[in-house]
C-alpha cells in the first residue's frame, strides 16, 4: 500500500498497534456510548501518552468508514475473497487511522537477514503461495511474529492484501513482521537460494518427510501453499525438500494458518545437544 491511511479495528488490534507502532497511528476513534472497560481505558491511556488524538463518533460512522475501506480493497483486488466480517462488521467500537504498511523488496529483506547471520544464528523466512483469505493471512502474520521469523514473502498478485480483516486477525503483527513483495515467486526463490538459503515446501506428497524428522539447522525458507491448491507445480519443483504433517484422524489436512504454526515452531525449536 502507498499513500493515504488505512483503518485498523478491534480493541486488541488497536491496543497492539499503540504498543508496538505508536508513530504510525494518526488518530483513535471510539464509538459514542462505549463502555469504558479495562481495554478501552488502556487504549485511551496509551493514546494520551503517545499524544495521539482520540475522537468520539457515532457507531454508524465507524461502520461507514470500514465499509468504505472494504469497498476500496475489493475494487482494487477483484480476484480476492470478500474481506468483510461474517455477520457484519465487528469493530467493538474502537478504530484507528494508521499509516500504510511499509513493504520491502526482497533484497532489502535479505539484507535484514544478514544481521541474524552475524550473530551465528540461522535466518528463517516464510513465503506464501496463493494465500488469499484475509483471516488466514492475518493469523499467519501473528504466528510469524510469535515464532520470531525474520520475514514473510508474498506475491504481488494473488495475496490477501492488508484490509481490515487482516489487521484484526493479525492483532498488530502486520506492523511488526517484515514483509517483502515479489512479482514472481520462482524468481524470488532463486534469489533466496543465491543468498545461501535452503528451501522447504509444505506438501502432503509421498516423497515429503514428516516435519518432525527433518533437520532445520540451516538458513531456511519455508513455503506454504493455498488451502485449495497447495503449492504451484513449479514452486514445488524449486524446493530443495518437502515436509508434511502426518494426519492421524479422519481429516486429511489442516487450515493453512494452523499448519504454518506447527511448521514454524518446529523450525525455530532449539537444536538438541548431543
Amino acid at each position: 500500500m502507498s499513500g493515504g491511511s488505512r483503518y485498523v479495528y478491534g480493541k486488541n488490534s488497536v491496543k497492539a498497534l499503540l504498543d508496538t507502532s505508536p508513530t504510525k497511528v494518526f488518530k483513535v476513534f471510539l464509538a459514542e456510548g462505549l463502555k469504558p472497560d479495562k481495554r478501552v481505558q488502556a487504549i485511551q491511556e496509551s493514546a494520551r501518552q503517545a499524544k495521539i488524538p482520540v475522537q468520539v463518533v457515532p457507531r454508524q460512522k465507524l461502520d461507514q468508514m470500514l465499509r468504505g475501506q472494504e469497498a476500496a480493497l475489493a475494487e482494487a483486488n477483484p480476484d480476492l475473497p470478500e474481506n468483510r466480517e461474517e455477520g457484519g462488521i465487528s469493530h467493538q467500537g474502537v478504530m484507528a487511522s494508521v499509516a500504510p504498511k511499509t513493504l520491502l523488496n526482497l533484497p532489502a529483506l535479505l539484507q535484514l537477514c544478514e544481521a541474524r547471520k552475524a550473530t551465528g544464528k540461522h535466518p528463517r523466512l516464510l513465503m506464501l503461495d496463493g494465500v488469499t483469505d484475509p483471516r488466514n493471512f492475518g493469523a499467519i502474520l501473528r504466528v510469524a511474529d510469535a515464532a520470531g521469523i525474520d520475514g514473510v514473502i508474498i506475491p504481488k498478485q494473488h495475496s490477501a492484501g492488508f484490509g481490515p480483516a487482516v489487521s484484526k486477525t493479525a492483532s498488530g503483527a502486520e506492523e511488526t513482521v517484515a514483509i517483502a513483495v515479489v512479482s514472481n515467486l520462482n524468481q524470488g526463490i532463486q534469489q533466496v537460494k543465491d543468498a545461501g538459503f535452503w528451501v522447504a515446501g509444505a506438501a502432503n506428497d509421498t516423497g515429503a518427510v514428516d516435519y518432525h524428522r527433518q533437520d532445520y539447522q540451516m538458513p531456511l525458507l519455508l513455503i506454504m501453499g493455498s488451502e485449495g491448491k497447495g503449492l504451484a507445480s513449479l514452486v514445488r519443483k524449486n524446493c530443495d525438500f518437502l515436509v508434511k504433517i502426518p494426519m492421524h484422524g479422519t481429516v486429511d489436512s489442516l487450515n493453512v494458518a494452523t499448519a504454518t504454526a506447527i511448521l514454524l515452531f518446529e523450525m525455530v525449536k532449539p537444536q538438541k545437544k548431543a
